[in-house]
């Protein structure tokens, strides 16, 4: 019996406070459920049977709360490890290592109602604090596996070194994990986005960090804790598929056939949306297990799911935006050029909202008004009012510029 009316809520209110964005913590829920089902929860369409594995990759600047996130997500999927109900994979892996490690992640369900009466299924979560030790660098066969395990299908291999042969009839891989803007810029090559690994990660984006009292006496919610384990518990022992009510069918067949609007329009995310289908029906899969022990999708579930999906889509071109080399320097370098330039052929001051949209080509939008203000602060610019509103002249042109 389920202590809590809904799990990712009493998950998000368990480590407010903490310095992790709400978005982040909100997905770190989301996960945690997606790798406690394992197989054992799904749906059918007419491509076959969709399980609620996720790939999730946490992005933003250091010290902004990402491992919070991370390690809330590791202490608590430890305790189905501990009590032999999910297998956890090491932090650091050769991607050999990772098969082996699938391969011994045998879990066993007995289902006296069902033909034959014993389940079997490999079923492996990997949660590493850093994206970088699990991945130090990009390996092209590495990369078609986790693709390949993403899918869910039979997994096989086999080693000519040691004469092995792997093989895994029904697999499934989770993968939660935490990176920044710039270490995704280097460890990416050119056409990495068109391929199939990062067309199934969801990528969740914060730019802004929260500050906590480092002095401050944290009140951890003990009586909160034991409920989230104990549902986390009884939803990992969830079996069965989960039945998509008729109005749900007909919402998500008009948001197909209407182009799934809102789609991501940037180009390296042209093989993501392809995937949109997918992540929205798992997520919908999740919203129904997060509000308790149902086995049907309501239009609530769908519309939360439809809400998560979207709100993280939304800041994924400020991933694009920070990548981007030279850093902050170089933009504000930029910047001062542009004013200077157009003030020298206007000698009128350029209006705030031409600097701010210079600036949002170049940079996440939480970065705008601070890059303005340094720029003010440093004697770059000045702010004057115009007969059309707040503009910026130069108020220096030096040799540094």
């Amino acid at each position: 019996m389920r202590k809590l009316s809904n799990w990712i809520g009493g998950f998000t209110s368990y480590t407010e406070g903490r310095g992790s964005p709400l978005i982040w913590r909100k997905w770190a829920a989301i996960f945690t459920i997606a790798a406690a089902v394992e197989r054992k929860v799904w749906i059918t369409t007419s491509k076959g049977k969709l399980f609620p594995n996720l790939y999730v990759l946490l992005v933003g600047s250091a010290g902004t709360g990402k491992s919070l996130a991370t390690s809330t997500v590791y202490d608590i999927l430890e305790t189905l490890r501990d009590e032999g109900e999910l297998h956890l994979a090491p932090t650091s892996v050769t991607k050999a290592s990772l098969i082996d490690r699938l391969s011994e992640a045998t879990r066993r369900v007995i289902r006296l109602s069902e033909t034959p009466p014993l389940v079997s299924f490999n079923s492996l979560a990997i949660v590493p604090n850093e994206f970088g030790v699990f991945l130090p660098a990009y390996d092209s066969e590495f990369m078609n596996a986790l693709t390949d395990l993403w899918d869910c299908k039979n997994y096989s291999e086999t080693r000519r070194t040691n004469k092995l042969s792997i093989n895994i009839p029904a697999s499934q891989l989770n993968l939660f994990s935490a990176t920044t803007p710039s270490y995704l810029n280097g460890f990416l090559p050119e056409g990495a986005w068109e391929q199939g690994f990062m067309s199934r990660v969801i990528l969740v984006y914060s730019g802004a960090a929260e500050y906590t009292d480092l002095f401050a006496t944290f009140n951890n919610d003990k009586q909160l804790y034991d409920c989230l384990i104990q549902d986390i518990a009884e939803i990992n022992r969830m079996y069965g598929e989960l039945k998509i009510a008729d109005d749900v069918k007909e919402a998500i067949n008009h948001w197909g056939r209407n182009g799934c609007e809102p789609a991501p329009s940037h180009p390296k995310l042209t093989h993501y949306v392809a995937r949109r289908p997918a992540h929205l029906l798992k997520l919908c899969m999740i919203a129904a297990i997060s509000a308790g022990e149902t086995y049907m999708i309501t239009l609530d579930h769908y519309a939360e799911a439809m809400d998560w999906l979207v709100q993280t889509e939304t800041a994924i071109p400020d991933i694009f935006k920070a990548m981007k080399t030279g850093g902050d320097g170089r933009i504000i370098e930029e910047c001062y050029h542009f004013i200077y330039e157009q003030y020298m052929k206007s000698r009128k001051p350029i209006l705030e909202h031409r600097v701010y949209h210079f600036l949002q080509e170049r940079t996440p939008s939480h970065n705008v008004g601070r890059m303005v203000e340094v720029m003010e602060k440093a004697g770059l610019i000045s702010k004057q009012f115009a007969d059309s509103g707040v503009g910026y002249i130069p108020k220096t042109k030096t040799s540094d510029h």
